[in-house]
Formats: C-alpha cells, structure tokens, sequence
C-alpha cells in the first residue's frame, strides 16, 4: 500500500528508490537542509530545478515510487491512453533521447489473447514500415512480464485535437495533411499493409508541421502468412472507427485492401475541412449511413470550398472501392494543385516506390504544366475558384503527442499507469511549406510517377 511521503526526506528517499534519480544528483540538485518542510513544496523545488517531472512529482507524492525505471528508459509523463494500453514519454538514461512508450495494459478475461495479438501485430507492422509519415518503431521488451514498445516520440497534437481546440482546418493546411498521410499509406501499400483505423485521432501533427500516422493496433498485412491467427481472432468482429470506417470494412469483409484506407481518409478530410464527421447518430446509425446514404459534400458544409476539392473527397469515399482512386499516390496526384511545392509531401513520396524508376523528366514537365492533375480528370487552373497555392496564415498550435482510442483500459497498479492531469501549453507556429525549384522538380518527379 502506498505510503504518501511526510518530509522531504521521506520525499528524497522515494525518490532514490524509484530510480529516477541518483543520490549523488540529489545530494547536488538539494543540499541538506535546502528543501521546504513540506513535501508539497519540496516536490515544486525539485521540479523547478528539473530534477522530476510534475508527472513524477504527482506519483511520488502519493508514495508510488514504483514502475518508473523500464530498462534503460525513466518514465517521464502520461502522453495518452487507448484501447489496448497506456502510452508514456520516457528517456533514454545513456542516450538522453526521448520516446514514447506503449505498454499493454494486462486484461483478465477472454480478450487477453486477441489483446495480445494485436500489439505484437502493431510491433511486426511498425518494425516492417519505415517512412517519415509514420511514427517508427525503435524496440519492443517486457516490464514484470507486461510487453511494451518503444516508439519515436512525436512532439505535436493529433489532428483530432486541433479540430477539438481550434475548429475546421483550412482546405489547404487539410489538403497537405491528407496528402503526407497517403504518402504514409503508399509506403504501407506497397508493403502489403493496410491501416484500418485511419482517422483524425491517428494523425499527429509536429511543431514542423509533419504529419505522421499513428496507431499500427489494427494494421493488417495480407502478403504474411503469420497473420492467419489474428484474422482468426478477429473473425465476427468489426473493427475500425464508426466515424471514418469504410462500406467493406463495417460489413467485416474478408478482403479489404488499401482503398479502405482512402475510405478512410476521405473521411478524415471531410472532418478536417468541414468540422464534422460525415455522418451523425449513433454506432448503428453511422454504420448504415456509411453503407447506404450518399457520400455528403463538403460544398454543402462550406460554399467556399472550391468544387474541384469536394469532388476529390466525393471520389475517396466512393461506396465501391473500384471506384475510388485506387492508390494513396492517385490522391496525392489529385490533390498536386493544393499543395504548392510542400517540402513535407515531397520528403514522404521520395521514400516509396514512385521515387524509383524511369519517366521523371516527362513527370516533371507534366506537374510544370498542370498536366498532371489533369490526367487524373482534375483541372489544374480555373480562374473562377480561388487559388489553391495561396495558404493561409497558420492557426493551429502544437504541443503535446497523445493517441486516442474509444475504449477505457483495465488499469493496474503502478505509478506509469496513474493519471496525469497536468496542463500543457498551447503555442503557436506557422506552417511552414517550402518554394523553390529543388522541391519543384523533386515534387513533379514523385507525384507524376503516381498518375502513371
């Protein structure tokens, strides 16, 4: 039973216990006699002089000093909580580098086992994928026999949370995280992957305004044969996100491939720029109205959205998948007159596939000339809409990574699995997007190999 420090001697001693820090540092960090009597006060010294974390300080004064320490890494905070575990910000002790942490919150009943497999489902797919839109996996152990991952830490929000803090994106800034999204997704296509789960909570935007996605728990890959036993597992289950799953999925079909994903995003991009989600009601409803109403149109939401950007997130969330654009590159090609020469999309294409090969010089003339677009059945030019290449001033602020998901976890008892309710600060930055004619011809070489 935790035992709350009464002095700060109490308070140092936990502290010691907990690995968190040395007693060589303390002894530097607080000299003899230096500390308030209070514990309470204590703690803000220590925090102020950087020596725990305001998360550390939280736990330690409730006597929690366990559970800190996993491996090399020192749990520093509480970055979020989903369905399957908790996810922490920790550092490295040698390397000093920071990373996200996701342990796997033990369950005691049937679903331990599905639980289980869908984590070492997300390690085997994070560790096959490596892309600058999709957060990487660094390592994968065991704490008291609870597995974990270690995950690049992302210093951003997730678009979910901007949405929930500053309201509709405008269509540019959503075109260009759309766009760095489906260069993530071409990376896993072309690894045999598919997300299934794609939605604004799984999109994570960083203070540089990179986007990267999230969440690899439902990812399936349909090229390996060890998978067999999770789609076993999830025989009869939906699953997804009622807001943002694509027709195929919610009846739980047996062979969805990438176009659910752009289902997906298409979703997404329709919450992004209209504010909402494509259809309202509950679980059921939304459900059938994927699979039955017409897909809404963000004309309809915002008269100022030009039509030819409506008519691309008409197209990805197209009931049929044959119907949709068939690959992330082809929604990337389409949505090339929003993007202005995003140096952000130009990194994420030039590690897949279409960077590879011959044709670049055509390419290049083609996203020069607009034809591009074009061949994709989307103008490059009309005089009549605003121009796209125009990108607003940047509104969103960035601060704190955190991953969503609908479920609440079975908790146990450690101090990384107690809740954090400290604030972080909002701030803002603009969004940064690259002009010159390096990131055009790079920009035409990708996205006109993606038309072909």
């Amino acid at each position: 039973m935790p035992v709350a420090p009464a002095s700060p001697v109490d308070l140092l001693d936990l502290i010691t216990r907990s690995g968190i820090a040395t007693p060589d540092q303390l002894a530097a960090a607080a000299p003899d006699g230096t500390l308030p009597a209070d514990p309470k006060k204590a703690a803000a010294v220590l925090m102020q002089k950087g020596v725990i974390t305001r998360f550390q300080a939280q736990q330690l004064l409730q006597g929690r000093h366990k559970g800190f320490v996993l491996g090399p890494y020192i749990v520093l905070d509480l970055l979020g909580r989903g369905g399957m575990g908790a996810v922490y910000l920790a550092r490295h002790t040698d390397l000093h580098r920071k990373v996200a942490i996701k342990l796997l919150v033990p369950v005691r009943d049937a679903d331990s086992k599905l639980a289980y497999e869908r984590f070492i489902r997300e390690a085997r797919a994070a560790a096959a994928l490596d892309h600058p839109n999709i957060v990487r996996l660094f390592d994968v152990s065991r704490w008291n026999d609870v597995p974990f991952l270690v995950m690049e830490h992302v210093d951003g929000v997730t678009l979910q949370q901007v949405l929930d803090r500053d309201g509709a994106l405008p269509p540019s800034h959503a075109a260009d995280a759309i766009a760095q999204a489906a260069s993530g997704l071409q990376h896993a296509h072309e690894r045999g992957f598919v997300h299934r789960d794609i939605k604004p909570g799984n999109l994570i935007r960083d203070r540089q305004g990179n986007v990267k996605i999230l969440d690899m728990g439902l990812a399936r890959s349909f090229e390996d044969p060890n998978q067999k036993l999770t789609e076993n597992l999830d025989s009869g289950a939906v699953v997804g996100t009622a807001d943002f799953i694509s027709p195929e999925q919610a009846l739980n079909a047996p062979s969805i491939d990438i176009r659910s994903d752009i289902y997906s995003l298409g979703a997404t991009f329709f919450t992004l720029v209209a504010g909402k989600t494509p259809y309202e009601g509950n679980t059921t409803q939304k459900l059938l109205n994927h699979q039955m109403r017409a897909v809404p149109k963000l004309t309809d939401s915002d008269p100022t959205v030009p039509e030819k950007l409506s008519q691309i997130v008409t197209k990805m969330m197209a009931k049929k998948p044959a119907d949709r654009f068939q690959t992330p590159a082809e929604v990337i090609a389409a949505l090339a007159p929003w993007l202005g020469n995003s140096a952000r999309v130009v990194a994420g294409l030039s590690r897949t596939n279409l960077a590879i090969g011959s044709g670049q010089h055509a390419n290049i003339a083609d996203l020069a000339s607009g034809r591009s677009s074009r061949r994709l059945g989307y103008a490059g030019d009309d005089s009549s809409e605003v121009n796209p290449l125009v990108v607003a001033p940047e509104t969103g602020s960035v601060a704190s990574a955190e991953t969503a998901r609908t479920l609440t976890p079975t908790l146990i008892e450690s101090p990384i699995l107690a809740s954090s309710k400290s604030a972080r600060r909002s701030w803002k930055k603009p969004l940064l997007v690259a002009f010159g004619g390096a990131a055009l011809l790079a920009a035409g070489a990708a996205i006109g190999l993606a038309v072909r």
